[in-house]
């Protein structure tokens, strides 16, 4: 018998009478029992019945929610997955028998919709890349970002590094990157519907150059 099960038993056992102080059951009859009790069956059946299994609570990413607008979790897996591998196809990274070294720049915003996080894109592309494809790339954090975790780090000196590095950074060790690979987010809003175009870039930090772009697009309903 479950505990569900249980509980009912014993409300509907208790509806019959008044309980004693003793823990027994009086004999006489309790119509506000009687109604006490078959309202907290409806809340118990209620609440039981209003518990969501986990797939519910969780729904997997690659599944859409119709009540959700714009790119959703399925979009931005898809999207991240087929830029991960087409980069990895590009000639400066296919064809180089040395490591790429890159530095994840941001991602330019200019959709409808400003305020969503669109740096979780290049985010989880560098995840990918990371972890498939560490022997052709390796990234590296921004110059600033490495200067500060050196001082947070270290105290503030330098380290040990020598006076060739007041930061605290060791100059003859710190890699340089040569690439940036950054992004561009697009919309084309319209009545029912919204186009979305999200570009990436891999840029040459020597030359400027845009040496491989990749692009996804996808429309959307407005609800």
């Amino acid at each position: 018998m479950t505990i569900l099960q249980k509980r009912l038993q014993t409300i509907v056992q208790g509806s019959t009478g008044f309980w004693r102080l003793d823990g027994g059951l009086a004999a006489q009859p309790s119509s506000w029992a009687l109604g006490g009790a078959i309202l907290a069956l409806f809340m118990l059946l209620f609440l039981g019945g209003c518990q969501k299994p986990y797939s519910e609570l969780r729904p997997g990413v690659s599944k859409f929610v119709a009540q959700d607008q714009g790119l959703q979790s399925r979009d931005l897996v898809d999207m991240t997955n087929r830029m991960a591998a087409d980069l990895l196809k590009c000639p400066v990274i296919a064809q180089n028998p040395n490591k790429v070294i890159v530095v994840m720049g941001s991602v330019t915003n200019t959709t409808s919709q400003p305020w969503q996080n669109d740096a979780i894109y290049v985010a989880r592309i560098r995840a990918i890349l990371n972890q498939y494809a560490q022997d052709r790339m390796a990234f590296v954090e921004s110059r600033q970002t490495t200067v500060q975790l050196q001082q947070k780090q270290l105290g503030g000196g330098n380290g040990g590094f020598g006076q060739s590095s007041r930061a605290g950074i060791p100059q003859q060790g710190l890699m340089i990157p040569q690439y940036v690979l950054k992004g561009h987010f697009y919309d084309l809003p319209n009545t029912a519907t919204t186009y979305h175009l999200c570009t990436f870039q891999l840029v040459d930090l020597r030359t400027g150059e845009i040496v491989w772009e990749g692009h996804y697009e996808v429309r959307t309903l407005n609800f």
